[in-house]
């Protein structure tokens, strides 16, 4: 929820971050920044293993995998090793996404 920060005494940061999740995003709000750069991602194959959790897809690279695909760029101060990706999805098209546009949910994110 949107008050973690209230809930416990030891989170004070999650009621005061900028980059808090999931969120609303309000396009009359957004900003464009002529500076920032393009996200990079290193295009390898890799291997791994999908699950299917019953709530999300999830894919994880196998651990000994030879060449690692890392994502930079954009607002990105650092450099990330990809491991695993949570896919949402839900039964109808209203629900699914955590992430809202403009108060809309999608099937899935």
């Amino acid at each position: 929820p949107g008050f973690w920060g209230l809930i416990n005494p030891q989170w004070p940061l999650c009621n005061k971050g900028r980059r808090q999740s999931p969120i609303n995003v309000e396009p009359d709000k957004l900003l464009f920044d002529p500076f920032l750069r393009p996200v990079h991602l290193d295009k390898h194959k890799v291997s791994g293993t999908l699950q299917n959790t019953g709530q999300t897809l999830v894919f994880r690279v196998d651990k000994d995998t030879k060449h690692h695909v890392n994502i930079s760029g954009g607002p990105l101060a650092y450099r990330y090793q990809f491991e695993e990706i949570y896919i949402h999805y839900g039964t109808k098209d209203h629900q699914g996404s955590e992430h809202r546009i403009h108060g809309y949910s999608f099937p899935g994110e």
